[in-house]
């Protein structure tokens, strides 16, 4: 009941909201252009998986009670005379074995040895002339390295777990262009350690997030997603608006950034905390032009930073009239 509960509605969810995604009127504009729409519209199939998902926990405590209740009702036998034979090759041998099973399948550590051979062989194949490459990785000029702010930002977004729910991809379909706008290209992430395509969306793409709201709009956003978007189902993110941002590393991610191949100057690391500095009180300023009053050195700040540069850096077509 646990699997029909929790399984049967995801694939139910998948389908309606795949539909409504792509579904388009007879004007040749998305029909449900809000991504909420479709959230709201598999709010049962969300519960119908938590009815499921306690069905596994109760099973849980039942399997712990059924162990402890079955080894309680044993005695402890200190002696087992009864003995299996010894395994001997002539024991299994069987005429015209296959040579597999006698080399292999009746040896454990000399098939461990030689399938982790063929794996590294495998792998290397694969992986080696990627790195070796440079044309692998396509570049493009106009993206530029996070900052230091932006940097901490994507390190907060990371930590909360926002790429549970919201992947960072829009693919190449005429219905996600339309919802979102230009389709992601492989250049746009040579800097991104780790990348966060991602493949969940329980929230909309965030690709090309960056600008299309006001500061105000996230900060207001992270603290009570309804607020700007009704009958969201994101949770609040309130802490951020309190935590004072750690900065005591981020001399030391720049470095690290460096060394996986991001171009930061020459010494930057001495004036990164400055310049995040400057970008944290610069967006704090704006807020306060929006009617929002926050300290440049919370954790909301950098995340805002973040969220304001997701897909800027190549131009974007509007999709506002896209049929």
């Amino acid at each position: 009941l646990g699997i029909i509960f929790y399984a049967v509605p995801m694939y139910f969810a998948a389908i309606v909201q795949g539909l409504m995604w792509k579904e388009f009127t007879v004007d040749g504009v998305l029909k449900y252009p809000n991504f909420l729409e479709t959230t709201l519209q598999i709010l049962p199939m969300y519960a119908l998986r938590s009815v499921g998902g306690t069905l596994y926990l109760i099973g849980v405590f039942i399997m712990v009670y059924n162990i402890i209740k079955t080894a309680a009702a044993g005695t402890f036998v200190p002696e087992d005379h009864a003995e299996a034979p010894a395994l001997t090759a002539e024991v299994h041998a069987e005429p015209g074995e296959h040579w597999h099973r006698r080399l292999f399948e009746r040896r454990p550590i000399q098939l461990t040895l030689f399938a982790t051979i063929a794996i590294l062989i495998g792998g290397a194949v694969e992986m080696i002339p990627t790195f070796l490459i440079d044309s692998n990785v396509p570049t493009i000029a106009s993206v530029k390295p996070y900052t230091p702010l932006e940097l901490e930002g994507r390190d907060i977004y990371i930590r909360e777990g926002c790429v549970g729910c919201h992947s960072q991809l829009v693919r190449p379909f005429r219905s996600e262009t339309a919802r979102y706008g230009e389709y992601s290209k492989s250049g746009e992430y040579v800097y991104d350690h780790p990348f966060l395509w991602g493949s969940k969306r329980t929230g909309p793409d965030l690709q090309r997030v960056g600008k299309k709201y006001p500061d105000s709009w996230h900060y207001h956003h992270m603290y009570d997603p309804a607020s700007m978007a009704p009958g969201s189902i994101m949770p609040s993110y309130t802490w951020l608006h309190e935590n004072t941002l750690d900065i005591s590393l981020t001399e030391s991610k720049i470095a690290a950034m460096r060394t996986l191949g991001v171009p930061y100057p020459e010494g930057f690391e001495a004036v990164a905390v400055q310049d995040l500095q400057k970008q944290a009180q610069a967006i704090a300023e704006n807020l306060k032009t929006e009617g929002v009053n926050a300290a440049s050195d919370t954790e909301i700040i950098a995340m805002i930073a973040y969220l304001q540069r997701l897909g800027t850096d190549i131009k974007l077509k509007n999709t506002a009239t896209a049929k």
